[in-house]
């Protein structure tokens, strides 16, 4: 079985954009699964359903998606996650670092 992620970064300082935005705390997890195999959305939803205190609510699913952006609510701050699925990687980013890192131990229980 191939693993769903090939690198899970660690949270780091990070703008909200990757290149621009605020000043925040994020990571990224990679994927070598691309298109309509990639796991971010099921892993999200997983997430979701286990966690909906975190009230994070993906648009609905498209066929071709890409470009994938929803928010949630995370250890008392925003949390936003974002993902491609052409490049194969999930975003998440946070103007707290403790909130993108207790978000990033919860995600990563769904992952493996």
């Amino acid at each position: 079985m191939m693993m769903l992620y090939s690198e899970v970064e660690e949270v780091s300082a990070l703008p909200r954009n990757v290149n621009s935005g605020g000043d925040g705390w994020g990571f990224k997890a990679w994927s070598d699964l691309l298109d309509d195999e990639a796991p971010h959305r099921k892993i999200l939803e997983r997430f979701a359903a286990v966690h909906p205190e975190a009230g994070l609510e993906l648009p609905p699913y498209d066929r071709y998606e890409d470009y994938v952006e929803a928010d949630a609510a995370w250890d008392g701050a925003k949390v936003s996650v974002y993902y491609e699925t052409i490049l194969s990687y999930l975003l998440v980013w946070s103007p707290s670092r403790d909130a993108a890192t207790s978000f990033r131990a919860a995600l990563l229980q769904k992952i493996y």
